[in-house]
């Protein structure tokens, strides 16, 4: 049976890195839930926090971002001075659909496509969802288990969708990543060099299947079992004074590893 529990392969946003990516992210994926062409956040006093924009804009999209541009002066008032929550405007050109993110953002949604009256309310109950998640990723609340419970189901999995794309994205960027990554290839140099590298490839394959995860997402316990199960089939071919040896030297190297800060 393996011995690892269940893998988190999930992350925060710990960086304004991480931040940009998941708002780019929750940008792009509310756009094409939805079958919108444009979305940007923006703040009361007009920057621009994120956007998806597809690379080649059409005339009427063009149309519908420059009517934008020429009111987003009086949007801004209208969310500054009345904390306005949701706006729809149609126009020839389409549709600009406002949705305010607490007190000093909101999120803008553009269309050239004409949207039918019965599929805007799906529509409408997806912005409500981004603007909630945009609203909880800006003010950087962390995502937890407790925190997802007090929110709904569909922005809950949302928000839990972001954390697992976030780790895709950027988990080989982290500290975690980097130790995992230099202790596995201590210990293979180290093991190889006392059994030669046929036997090293069969013992650190079954390993590793024992601990029932791979190198980059092993924790502190993964390693300590991998270890042992190492140690007991050196153990095995080289025989008790190696395998002591070894343990001695390894335990500590990794015991360091662990507790460093980079």
């Amino acid at each position: 049976m393996p011995y690892a529990g269940q893998i988190d392969k999930t992350m925060g946003a710990d960086t304004v890195g991480h931040l940009k990516l998941l708002l780019e992210t929750e940008l792009k994926r509310a756009r094409e839930e939805s079958s919108l062409d444009i979305a940007m956040f923006l703040g009361v006093d007009g920057r621009i926090f994120s956007s998806s924009i597809p690379n080649q804009l059409d005339p009427r999209e063009y149309r519908l971002l420059n009517l934008l541009k020429g009111s987003l002066a009086h949007i801004c008032n209208q969310l500054s001075g009345q904390n306005m929550m949701m706006s729809v405007q149609q126009f020839e050109a389409g549709t600009i659909i406002i949705s305010g993110v607490g007190d000093r953002a909101f999120l803008v949604f553009l269309t050239s496509k004409p949207v039918e009256i019965t599929k805007m309310q799906t529509v409408l109950a997806n912005v409500v969802k981004t603007s909630i998640v945009v609203r909880h990723l800006f003010e950087s609340k962390p995502i937890t288990p407790e925190v997802l419970a007090s929110y709904d189901e569909a922005v809950a999995g949302e928000l839990k969708r972001l954390t697992r794309i976030l780790f895709v994205e950027k988990f080989g960027e982290t500290k975690e990543f980097k130790k995992n990554k230099e202790i596995a290839q201590y210990l293979q140099s180290k093991l190889g060099a006392l059994v030669g590298p046929g036997p090293l490839q069969e013992i650190v394959t079954m390993a590793y299947n024992e601990v029932g995860t791979t190198a980059p997402y092993m924790t502190s316990a993964h390693w300590e079992r991998f270890l042992t199960i190492l140690l007991d089939r050196l153990r095995e071919i080289e025989g008790d004074s190696v395998a002591a040896k070894a343990e001695n030297e390894w335990r500590a190297h990794l015991k360091q590893v662990l507790s460093s800060f980079v």
